[in-house]
This record gives structure tokens, sequence and C-alpha cells, in this order.
């Protein structure tokens, strides 16, 4: 099977990832969050599409000593597909997250988020195969004279997933996904700190549900990695007692609930994405 150029990139990517040595990082893993969704997806002709939707995101508490505010994301967005494998599109994102970060990824600073996406699918057998390259870029509120700084970043999603026909409606629609996130650098200057070349990961598994053409639900699990790198300190004899190379692991547990609306909805040949869009 000859790749596509987001396939490449992909390959890539997932190889540098790889690369990395994970014998010299050091993983702590962070209590389970839950996400659930509310989508509103407006069908246009065609595939294309505008989506509206609105989640939250609050950690497990075990032992509950302490209360933290759920962070939430308002998002937009619009499709426009060329044929029936390409298509290109914008985001837009706000949201607040009090315990680092908000976005797709819990860990990625950013309170207003705009972006563009490219999509590619294919199949692969009775699989279809999706890659999903996205820029964007971050910038959060000054809250008290301090937010995190502004951030140029790329995302690419890699998928795959089945559609089963239960009846004349019901439809089963499992997936699994891997994506990375890496911040853009330019210009760093030579004394500053080199950083990770990916700097968020995501793995998700869902079943989604497509009880008419105009609802479907999806269940998922996922596993997020945050990915750091510290500076190195020594103490008086030179051997090294802190920094290095660190992975943040958050299990997230989410649920999409998506309502399609207007009359191209009902066409049949139409092919809707994903809650994952």
């Amino acid at each position: 099977m000859r790749l596509s150029p987001l396939a490449a990139i992909a390959a890539t990517s997932l190889l540098a990832l790889s690369a990395m040595p994970a014998a010299a990082q050091r993983r702590f893993t962070t209590e389970w969050t839950v996400l659930p969704e509310l989508q509103a997806e407006f069908a246009l002709r065609g595939n294309d599409y505008l989506l509206v939707g609105f989640n939250l995101a609050r950690p497990v508490e075990v032992d509950n000593a302490y209360n933290v505010d759920p962070g939430f994301q308002f998002r937009l967005g619009y499709e426009r597909f060329w044929n029936p494998n390409w298509s290109w599109g914008a985001t837009f994102r706000v949201g607040r997250n009090a315990y680092g970060g908000n976005g797709d990824f819990l860990n990625m600073p950013g309170s207003i988020v705009p972006g563009l996406l490219l999509r590619h699918s294919s199949k692969i057998g009775p699989l279809r195969f999706s890659q999903r390259l996205a820029a964007e870029y971050a910038t959060s509120f000054v809250i008290l004279g301090d937010s995190p700084p502004n951030r140029a970043l790329a995302r690419l999603r890699l998928g795959l997933d089945h559609e089963f026909g239960l009846g004349s409606t019901l439809k089963l629609r499992p997936r699994l996904s891997y994506e990375v996130l890496t911040y853009l650098r330019f210009q760093r200057d030579e004394d500053q700190a080199k950083e990770q070349f990916v700097d968020l990961g995501g793995l998700r598994g869902e079943l989604g549900v497509r009880l008419s053409p105009r609802f479907d639900l999806t269940p998922w699990v996922a596993s997020q990695t945050s990915y750091m790198k510290a500076l190195d300190q020594f103490d008086v004899n030179g051997n090294r007692v802190s920094g290095g190379n660190f992975r943040f692991v958050t299990p997230v547990v989410g649920l999409d609930l998506r309502v399609t609306l207007g009359r191209a909805a009902l066409d049949a040949d139409r092919q809707p994405l994903p809650t994952q869009h």
C-alpha cells in the first residue's frame, strides 16, 4: 500500500517517539479523569458539517482531600470535503481547566485555540484508515498577571474503525486512534533548554453507537501522556540528583452524545465522522 503524505508524516513522528529511550524516562500516573461531551452537528451538503460542542473535565478524587473545579471547553468546527477521501476544516476552542490546561489534551495550555486541519481517509481491507493533521495556536487568559506562554502547535491523529449494521437503523463503530502533539519551536536560542520532540500523546479506544441518522453516543477510554524534559541538577560532586525526562500519564473515560440536525442528515449516502472529529 502506498503511503499518503499524511501517513508519511505519521510514520516519521511515531518513529521519533519510539526512539525516545524508555529507560531514561520517569513515569507518573495521575488520577482518572471523566470527560462527557454534548455535540450538535449541522449536516450540510455532501459530508460537510458545522459542529458545536461543550464538554466538562474533572479528575476522580479517590480520597476527596481537596476540591477541584471542573474544566470545560466550548468548541466550534467546520469541515469541507473535496471528495470522499480528502477534506479541510477550521476549529475554534474556548475553555478553562483549573488543574493544568485545557483542550482535547488535558495538559495542553491555552484558553483560546483557533486551528486549521487537513484530513485524509482510505481503506485497509475492511477497515477505514484516517489521518488528521492540524495546526493550531494556543493563547491563554491572563489571570493575576500570570499565564502560560502562547504556543503554536501541530497535531497528528491516526485512526482505524469499522462500521457494523444491526437492523435498519442501529450501527456500531468500534474505533482505535492515536494522536501526538508537538509545540513548534521557532528560532530556539543556543542557550535555551532543549525540549521534547513530542509534547503530548493520546491513545483512545471507543465504541460508536449510532441509534439513528440524528442521534448517536460514543463511550470511550483513553490514556493521555504529557512529556517533559527538566533541567539536570547536580550535587557538589557532579552527580545528577534531579532533572531528566518525565512522562505523566492520565487515564480518561468519556461519553460523547451527538445530535445531527439539518435535512442533509437523512441523506442515504451521508458518511458521518466519529464523534472525535
